[in-house]
């Protein structure tokens, strides 16, 4: 046998494993499946479209087949295997609707190489075990294919040296497939082996895919798991029998009490904890770095559900005991205090970073590699101290692959835009987007139902913070959308129809960043400071930066419809971005080294409003294959475009130069009320725009509209400046 666990999965196995070493004479099993290999069928021929399709990877991602789960007509469900075979008389690819060629391989192979120290759980088939790996997220799950009766066929050699738990469906096939795979385990040579004894009370056939569906916490199912039961040689020989009364899970030590000369949990659990370093930011967060068996280094915060699970689970191994809810709560409480007291002082990195002049961007993978960009170049660091965090919901940028020869062509087919100039301002965004930066342009995706804004807004976020909710509706008030920040290091907002005021101010302040502060929920008197500076990226059919502010600090494209015959499904669109997404990612991040290594130089005649995104727009240019004058002018047109609309639709903007074109001389001055008074007159203003939402009510409020659009003015010629001499007047100048 290979002392390689992971080896191609056609090379020979030992007897006990090969029960069929040669494929068919027509047809070679292939796997991985190849690069250019057809399209795999929608549809079976009898069974119709399947409901669900699971994936099987090999170690290192390669795609090896799918299981296929339909529904027949009567309701009931049956499943079939979908692998890739090549025909040995003409060479040629196909699909077929049968399994592997035995040993078959494991489901979640993949991620068993990711976490080679995590502990293994086996449930019987691909929902069940993909509802274990939601449950108990520390852990690893697997399952055979082809069902209960298959455990034979498949191979179990990648489970030499693991700890394994077998979750068993509780019913009579259930525990007859887990003694099957147990018995197989331990020959493959599993460090542990343990079975889960399924709870009171349950239904028959009841699964890890039951307890997710009936609400179980995280917590819960680590208590079943951490209570499952040894067993050995002797055990396997013949099924588990269900018990008459079930054995309730291991809990919370005893019932929380102590046993004699046992040291109290918080004891216990801070000695376990010790060699944990523990920092916290400017704000208090508290955290904790800790070395993992794989080598590298992770941040977790005090607080969070994660590092709770993994204390019980470091106890658990430890001790063989789970420790109570509370005794993890009054741990917490000391590891606070001693990372706010002794720890270090640090700012949080949420997926970007920067230090000594160098860039850092957080693949999000399970190793938590990072990117390191400077002037010097590009390379990705697998340890690392970096104080990156990683709040609920990151997920892994794909893996960059460098010197691409296309570069950033290789994203163009996947841009609806109508001119190069429009492309080449969104990969100027996406570069500012992946810096730890001053300021952060919006991006705005504008064009008629059907153009793909949802589809473009979903993949360049992919490229620059993957989460699992990609894209999201907009948020009902000023503090969803900062807790939304505090998240997430992109924001992505879907299909607005408008951009009401506040989101405005609100969108504004993430640009170039702020805060908002307001009384912490459950008090009276504390205070919540959510703080946030973060690209931000909106789509929608109507023009969505209308006010003057939110259109200096945003970049606005058009995309084109697109005609019937250009047209493809989204998953053609998943699959060829899958592919070319390492490659872009590669390129932005060789570009953004030329950006560090030609800032200093650049000098603009005029600088925008975000002139740092600007300068570093040009520097980077180069990199990209660009020129970055002509870059520059393309932002200034787009800047000036949007000012222009801007001003177009703000009616106090337009009364105003209305107004100043028929006053006599070059000045006009007055009070806020005089003023609003002239700019309501019938001659300057129609009845509609006065009775419209837009339209100032107060003096209070023309002078707030009159604050916002003073920019815009001087830019048409007009001076309006507020002044006070005994009372306070506005002062309006054509100049």
């Amino acid at each position: 046998m290979s002392n390689n666990p992971f080896a191609p999965l056609n090379s020979a196995a030992a007897p006990r494993f090969a029960a069929k070493l040669a494929p068919p004479a027509d047809f070679l099993s292939v796997m991985p499946v190849p690069k250019g290999a057809p399209a795999f069928p929608k549809q079976h021929p009898s069974h119709g479209e399947p409901v669900h399709r699971w994936p099987y990877f090999d170690a290192s991602g390669g795609l090896l087949g799918y299981a296929c789960r339909f529904v027949r007509a009567d309701g009931s469900k049956t499943y079939q295997p979908l692998t890739l075979f090549r025909e040995t008389a003409s060479g040629a690819l196909k699909w077929k609707w049968k399994g592997w060629t035995e040993p078959r391989p494991l489901y979640g192979l993949d991620r068993l190489a990711a976490r080679p120290g995590a502990l293994v759980v086996l449930c019987e088939g691909e929902k069940a075990a993909d509802a274990a790996g939601e449950l108990v997220p520390d852990c690893v799950a697997v399952t055979s294919p082809n069902g209960s009766k298959s455990a034979g066929k498949a191979d179990w050699r990648m489970l030499r040296g693991r700890r394994v738990v077998i979750w068993p469906d509780a019913d009579a096939p259930g525990l007859a497939y887990a003694s099957a795979a147990a018995e197989l385990i331990l020959v493959a040579g599993a460090a542990s082996l343990a079975q889960i004894e399924p709870p009171t009370g349950i239904a028959e056939g009841w699964d890890a895919a039951d307890a997710l569906a009936e609400g179980w916490s995280q917590e819960r199912a680590l208590s079943l798991v951490a209570g499952a039961r040894p067993i050995g040689w002797a055990e396997t020989l013949t099924p588990i029998p269900m018990p008459s009364v079930a054995t309730p899970a291991l809990v919370a030590d005893d019932g929380g009490k102590r046993g004699p000369g046992r040291p109290p949990w918080h004891d216990t659990l801070l000695a376990l904890t010790a060699e944990f370093e523990l920092w916290h930011t400017p704000k208090k967060m508290t955290f904790a770095s800790i070395l993992m068996p794989e080598g590298h280094r992770e941040n977790w915060r005090l607080s969070s559900e994660a590092f709770a699970r993994h204390i019980s689970l470091k106890a658990f191994e430890d001790t063989g005991r789970v420790p109570s809810e509370a005794a993890i709560k009054e741990t917490v409480r000391i590891l606070e205090a001693k990372a706010i007291a002794y720890g270090p002082c640090r700012k949080e990195w949420l997926r970007v970073g920067q230090r000594d002049g160098n860039l850092y961007l957080d693949l999000g993978c399970d190793r938590w590699r990072a990117v390191e960009v400077s002037p010097r170049g590009v390379q990705i660091l697998d340890s690392h101290d970096l104080p990156f965090v990683r709040p609920e919901g990151m997920q892994p940028l794909p893996e960059p692959e460098f010197g691409s020869e296309r570069g950033i062509d290789e994203l163009r087919p996947f841009v609806n835009v109508s001119t190069e100039a429009d492309f080449h301002l969104i990969v100027a965004w996406v570069l500012g987007a992946m810096r730890d930066a001053e300021e952060y342009p919006l991006l705005i995706l504008n064009g008629e139902q059907g153009t793909g804004k949802s589809t473009l807004s979903r993949l360049l976020r992919s490229i620059v913070d993957p989460h699992a909710v990609d894209i999201l509706s907009p948020p009902k008030e000023d503090r969803d959308l900062f807790v939304l920040a505090q998240h997430t290091h992109l924001v992505a907002l879907d299909n607005l129809s408008k951009v009401e005021n506040w989101m405005s101010d609100s969108l504004c302040i993430l640009a170039t960043g702020g805060a908002l502060a307001s009384r912490s929920m459950y008090t009276n008197d504390g205070l919540s400071i959510l703080e946030a500076k973060r690209p931000v990226i909106l789509n929608g059919i109507p023009t969505l930066a209308d006010r003057p502010d939110l259109a200096q600090r945003s970049i606005t494209v058009r995309l084109r419809p697109v005609p019937e015959e250009e047209r493809t499904t989204s998953a053609d669109i998943r699959r060829a971005w899958a592919e070319a997404a390492p490659r872009v990612l590669g390129t932005i991040l060789e570009a953004l080294s030329t950006g560090l290594r030609e800032v200093e130089g650049i000098k603009l005649d005029k600088l925008p409003r975000m002139a740092g995104f600007a300068r570093f727009m040009v520097a980077a240019a180069p990199g990209l294959g660009l020129d970055g004058a002509a870059l520059y002018e393309a932002y200034s047109a787009n800047q000036t475009e949007l000012a222009n609309t801007a001003f177009e639709n703000n009616p106090v903007a337009a009364a105003v130069v209305a107004f100043m074109n028929g006053v006599l001389g070059d000045a006009w001055r007055g009070t806020p009320t005089e003023l609003l008074e002239c700019l309501s007159d019938p001659a300057v203003t129609t009845d509609r725009t006065r009775n419209s939402f837009g339209w100032p009510k107060t003096p209070q409020a023309v002078g707030t509209a009159m604050a916002r659009i003073a920019p815009a003015l001087r830019a048409r010629g007009i001076d309006a400046q507020q002044r006070k001499s005994g009372k306070m007047f506005w002062e309006i100048r054509k100049t």
